[in-house]
């Protein structure tokens, strides 16, 4: 940690411009290091998996069956560091297992930390074996398809710098449920149902909403595709363009100095 604090401070503050993926990354760099607002660019990422290649129903049928997934589940794409908050989700599917009699399926890709086996004997405990299935890494193409595959995404994540598994699944038309907190509830707009990722109660409340809800559902997809338009990969390489260009002390576009006046990336 003391490493990373002398590395980040004294790179924001010796670099010609800071790139931060969003703004609540920005203003966090601009009070944790004291740097100058008008030297930190935000430019956000367009969803990666928009190169993979766009699954066919051939596809959706072979990696549905290669992993034996259910014909409803929720997706939740993370690695299982703690902060991911799979305890709570958990325990929310539980919840709503026991108290409301509605059992929802789901599926877990991401590499598996050193923190995985508290997950597991927490799962275990509420006996959600046959309920919740961890896949582990996936190939790029089989990632897209379980997206697409999903009733909705759920991300319950206590901390992001930017929530890039909201762009993936709103590329594929599906709806998202997710934390209120740090930059998640930005890049989320409203396009997605929020909650208190602390409260086991809210998550369990969001997720059966939207698990039964057919109506939110459709609504989050249109409203997904809406916020989408905000997150391009030809507005994204041009603003990283001007960055370098600045950085480098070449002369600047009319479209350089607009895409450098403010965060418009």
């Amino acid at each position: 940690m003391e490493w990373r604090e002398a590395t980040y401070g004294g790179a924001c503050r010796a670099a010609n411009k800071v790139v931060a993926i969003s703004q609540w990354v920005k203003d966090d760099i601009v009070r944790h290091y004291q740097i100058q607002p008008e030297k930190v660019q935000v430019i956000r990422w367009p969803p990666p998996t928009r190169s993979y290649s766009e699954p066919t129903e051939e596809t959706l049928k072979r990696v549905k069956e290669k992993y034996g997934l259910p014909e409803k589940f929720a997706f939740y794409p993370a690695m299982t560091w703690e902060h991911k908050n799979h305890i709570r989700l958990l325990e929310a599917l539980a919840l709503i297992r026991d108290r409301r009699g509605i059992r929802i399926n789901l599926v877990c890709t991401g590499k598996q930390t050193e923190f995985f086996p508290n997950i597991a004997i927490k799962m275990r405990e509420l006996q959600l074996d046959s309920q919740v299935h961890f896949l582990g890494m996936v190939p790029p193409a089989d990632l897209r398809a379980i997206y697409r595959l999903a009733q909705f995404m759920v991300f319950p994540s206590l901390f992001e710098g930017a929530g890039v598994p909201l762009v993936e699944a709103w590329n594929e038309g599906t709806p998202v449920t997710c934390a209120a907190v740090t930059s998640i509830a930005e890049q989320a707009g409203d396009a997605a149902l929020l909650f208190d990722p602390t409260s086991v109660h809210a998550i369990a409340k969001a997720v059966e909403k939207i698990a039964t809800d057919r109506s939110l559902q459709e609504t989050l997809t249109r409203l997904g595709f809406e916020q989408l338009k905000n997150f391009n990969w030809e507005t994204t390489a041009k603003a990283y363009r001007a960055v370098y260009r600045r950085a480098a002390g070449q002369p600047l576009t009319e479209e350089d100095q607009w895409i450098l006046t403010g965060d418009q990336a």
